[in-house]
């Protein structure tokens, strides 16, 4: 690939001087890659960034994930130029489905032979895509040198270009980014994966949900983020679940993640009474309705009938488990129980999704499901809990997820969890979390507290 170095004519305007700027159209790139070759061909320190680089340019290349829709015109001059501003400035525009990506998002990821020649494409941010459909080797979001995470906002931009937070060159020895080997093949191979992704898109839309679960919350997940991310293989066990049901969708790639990990999921058709006449309103009522403190939580009802008819059924076949009740409260219903009966994972799964949903007639069916699901979870997890000494499927490493789908074939409810091994049941003996709302502390490995 011939590129031409522009800073030889004066009369063009000093961005367009820079080495490397005619790569800017470069196809399915990402405008981290783009930005990073300027700054490294150039040999611009930060303050040389400043003076030279538009700083929503920078803005863009290192904190991607912020960008909106409605940011995609920021990186003006130039804007117009490329060919489409979503593909190179947003991660999640190559993402069928981004709640189900174990990719986290504040990390750099890509392959690392085309890191070395300088290419980066958001194509690679997801975990859809598993091996570099070139290279054929493992994507990773970790510098293959010293292991450290590859954080867009580690260091300042002069050290953040092409380099990890430990100061690893990604780039090979004296590389520009340039010429990019096979850059042909690459962009084709996307061009595969986009058509792909758009397929997806066009088979399957998420109506309510999707819902994840991980216990206990912190195990598999970076520290303190919310919500946590699910484990690899999640879309494909989605995608092999519903060609059960006899959906047609697209086939996977060689270079796609094509293992379910360790999920298991089910599938459901989803019926509902369409005529729900609740709105807005009527969410952020129940949303308003969530308590949490040291020692009892608040949920929210939002079909009182259907829960306490679940509930009479469990009393009668368990007795008293949840030493809670029913109360009616300001805005609703709500159901009083002992704060170490759930973890804040559970009940921020809980809120989001009432938060998230564009039909509240749906969200409030979808609702009331995943909150039974989850209190019997936590009844068995409370037993097993009492009992820790004995093996159970219910304190193991695991996670939960829920979602309503729509195909062509109509509404489905995908359901499932994964399970970790018997040993990991041990990581319950340790486990406590701050209370969100009150600044309690919660206990939710022993009834009576910590051992």
């Amino acid at each position: 690939m011939t590129v031409t170095n522009t800073t030889d004519e004066p009369d063009r305007p000093p961005l367009e001087r820079l080495i490397g700027f005619d790569t800017l159209s470069r196809p399915l790139e990402s405008w981290y890659a783009f930005v990073s070759r300027l700054i490294r061909a150039n040999l611009l320190n930060d303050v040389d960034i400043r003076k030279q680089l538009p700083v929503d340019w920078v803005r863009c290349a290192f904190a991607p994930q912020a960008i909106q829709t409605s940011d995609l015109a920021i990186p003006t001059p130039y804007v117009d130029q490329l060919p489409d501003a979503a593909l190179k400035l947003r991660p999640v525009t190559w993402q069928p489905f981004p709640e189900l990506s174990s990719a986290p998002p504040e990390c750099l990821r890509g392959c690392p032979s085309c890191l070395e020649a300088g290419y980066h494409s958001y194509a690679m941010q997801g975990d859809a895509i598993a091996r570099c459909p070139v290279h054929d080797e493992p994507l990773v979001h970790r510098c293959p040198h010293c292991d450290t995470q590859l954080l867009w906002l580690a260091r300042s931009p002069g050290l953040s270009a092409f380099q990890c937070p430990a100061g690893c060159p990604l780039l090979e020895g004296t590389h520009s980014g340039l010429h990019v080997p096979h850059e042909d093949q690459i962009t084709a191979a996307l061009e595969e994966h986009l058509v792909w992704t758009q397929a997806l898109r066009e088979a399957i839309a998420f109506v309510s949900g999707p819902v994840h679960i991980a216990y206990p919350p912190y195990l598999a997940v970076a520290p303190m983020r919310m919500p946590p991310l699910p484990s690899i293989g999640l879309l494909p066990a989605l995608l092999h679940a519903l060609k059960e049901t006899g959906l047609a969708v697209p086939a996977f790639a060689p270079f796609h993640e094509q293992s379910n990990g360790r999920w298991t999921l089910k599938v459901e058709p989803w019926t509902w009474n369409g005529a729900d006449p609740r709105d807005e309103s009527h969410l952020e009522a129940y949303r308003r309705a969530f308590r949490r403190s040291a020692y009892r939580t608040y949920v929210p009802l939002v079909d009182r009938v259907s829960f306490e008819q679940w509930l009479a059924r469990s009393e009668d076949a368990h007795g008293k488990w949840h030493e809670g009740g029913v109360e009616e409260g300001s805005t609703c219903a709500t159901f009083v129980l002992a704060s170490y009966m759930v973890t804040n994972n559970e009940l921020v799964a809980l809120r989001r999704l009432l938060a998230r949903d564009s039909n509240p007639g749906l969200a409030c069916a979808h609702y009331t499901q995943v909150l039974i699901n989850l209190l019997e979870h936590a009844r068995l997890r409370r037993t097993a809990l009492d009992q820790l000494e004995e093996p159970s499927l219910h304190v193991t490493v695991a996670e939960a997820f829920d979602v309503i789908v729509c195909t062509a074939a109509g509404h489905y409810r995908v359901s499932g969890e994964t399970r970790g091994d018997d040993a990991s049941r041990h990581t319950w003996l340790d486990f406590r979390e701050l209370a969100e709302m009150a600044g309690g502390m919660i206990h939710v490995m022993r009834k009576y507290g910590p051992r």
